[in-house]
């Protein structure tokens, strides 16, 4: 929690600091795309690190990595060598230490607590985060009114130091694997195959990204919201941004409720109104009571809508890839953030800054829809523990390099006719798993010679790849493949073949 109390704090001097050395829409703007942009550049690196190495190691690095950005910022604006263009740039090298951190975070959540507990763990940590959402904005803002941003600054690099404390002395319990460690190109590409191979994976990434673009557009503006709408100061400034933390930590104690009893798609959609009902109010009534009352409601709709994002994405996720996966969840989403605060920073310069609100009202109305064609998980979530039986590596007539690819295998079903349609309808299931696992190309046919014979086949790069396959196997892998069998005919299992790519410089015997 401290961390995120020095991150907001901040985060609040930074944007307010821009106004004061620059002062023009767009530059303020850029101070968030600033921020938000890194997840772009490290995103999948950083899941693919968090999934191959160990997660304590990589959360100490970005951890340190940001006392000493913070620190540097500090001691420049103390000394009066800040710039707008230096401000931007260190907030970018703050925010490729965020964006570190956020996928190991993410998934260090998930080794602490048992998969029944994570939605509420999920909740718990939205709370702990909007609680420092909720006040460090108005600390931030005094201390810049009374001792200057770099006194911000500095509070932010001191905050990094308990958990650098934390992670020094935690002895994280190291998984055991047989294979050698995946190279990092392969295993960010097996990261994104994994993702669009799996629907509700896909409708989750383009809801958060949707929702992202149009929800960046009030923090994005705040500091003129309070300076040329509300006719304030830094105090003001942060008074208004923690309305919003204040409404979302106080719906992180009923949101939980709310998405068991609505369910993640229709919740999201109500939140979505609720959240463009806060931009018309910010455009047309310039009190700061009621925009205090409108930011309230917009603290719910991003609590409400990012936590039950957040906690699709980590249940639909199997354990070998969820750092890939939250990452490239995470790079969507601050792709549309660092895209939406550019827009409606050029939108106020180019209209006005109520223009600019309302606009991005609209666009949040229109999200809405988007659940009529990509619906978010509902009901239990699939169990993506490793699978009971693991498929042991099969025997080999000849020797060859573990390198060696790419592998052709081929799995062999006697189906009798009558069940013909409804075991081709479950093999379609089973080509997603394949390929989310790990296979290049994946096709099921039927011998025309022979209407009960069907072959399955799917080629993997390498034959350690295809060994890494029987390793990623879930429980609910399991249970699509007993699914599948169920149609095949006879006493023995269906035939499984392996065949590997030859050259003409290798031996074949």
């Amino acid at each position: 929690m401290l961390s995120n109390f020095g991150w907001l704090i901040q985060g609040t001097a930074a944007a307010w600091l821009m106004t004061s050395l620059a002062g023009t829409a767009d530059m303020v703007a850029l101070v968030q795309t600033a921020e938000q942009l890194p997840i772009v550049v490290l995103s999948l690196l950083a899941g693919a690190a968090a999934d191959l190495w160990d997660r304590r190691v990589v959360l100490l690095i970005a951890q340190l990595w940001m006392f000493a950005v913070s620190t540097l910022l500090s001691l420049m604006t103390f000394m009066g060598l800040i710039t707008p263009w230096a401000l931007l740039g260190l907030t970018f090298a703050l925010g490729l230490g965020a964006a570190l951190q956020g996928p190991a975070s993410q998934s260090v959540m998930r080794e602490l607590v048992p998969p029944e507990d994570l939605p509420a763990a999920v909740t718990l940590s939205s709370i702990a985060y909007n609680f420092a959402r909720s006040a460090a904005p108005g600390i931030g803002g005094i201390l810049v009114a009374t001792a200057g941003a770099q006194a911000a600054f500095l509070v932010n690099a001191v905050s990094y130091i308990g958990l650098i404390a934390v992670l020094l002395f935690w002895r994280r319990p190291k998984l055991k694997d047989d294979l050698p460690r995946e190279h990092v190109a392969s295993a960010i590409i097996t990261g994104l195959r994994y993702a669009l191979e799996t629907r509700p994976i896909q409708s989750t990434v383009i809801r958060s990204a949707a929702f992202a673009f149009a929800a960046t557009a009030p923090i994005a503006l705040l500091p003129l919201v309070a300076r040329d709408l509300a006719g304030g100061g830094p105090v003001t400034y942060g008074l208004l941004l923690g309305g919003f933390g204040a409404g979302a930590m106080g719906s992180a104690f009923f949101i939980h409720t709310l998405r068991q009893k609505l369910g993640a798609d229709l919740l999201v959609r109500c939140l979505a109104v609720i959240f463009a009902l806060q931009l018309l109010i910010l455009a047309l009534v310039p009190y700061k009571i009621v925009m205090v009352f409108a930011l309230a409601l917009g603290g719910i709709g991003w609590l409400g809508s990012f936590t039950s994002l957040n906690i699709s994405i980590q249940t639909i996720s199997a354990f070998w890839v969820q750092a890939r996966i939250f990452s490239f969840y995470q790079m969507t989403q601050f792709v549309a953030m660092a895209l939406g605060s550019w827009l409606w920073g050029e939108l106020a310069v180019v209209t006005s800054l109520q223009t600019a609100l309302l606009a991005a009202g609209g666009c949040m109305l229109a999200t809405g829809f988007l659940g009529f064609v990509f619906h978010l998980p509902t009901g239990p979530a699939p169990d993506l523990r490793p699978a009971a039986t693991r498929r042991q590596d099969p025997a080999t007539a000849f020797a060859f390099r573990q390198d060696e690819g790419p592998v052709l295998v081929l799995v062999e079903y006697r189906v009798s006719v009558q069940d013909a349609r409804a075991f081709a309808r479950s093999m379609e299931e089973v080509g997603h798993l394949r390929k989310r696992n790990g296979a290049r190309h994946w096709q099921v046919f039927q011998d025309v010679a022979d209407a009960e014979h069907w072959i399955e086949a799917f080629d993997v790069r390498s034959w350690l790849d295809y060994r890494r396959q029987a390793r990623r196997a879930t429980a609910a892998d399991e249970a699509i493949e007993a699914r599948v069998r169920h149609y095949h005919k006879g006493d023995e299992p269906p035939l499984l073949r392996h065949l590997i790519a030859r050259h003409f410089d290798q031996p074949t015997t």
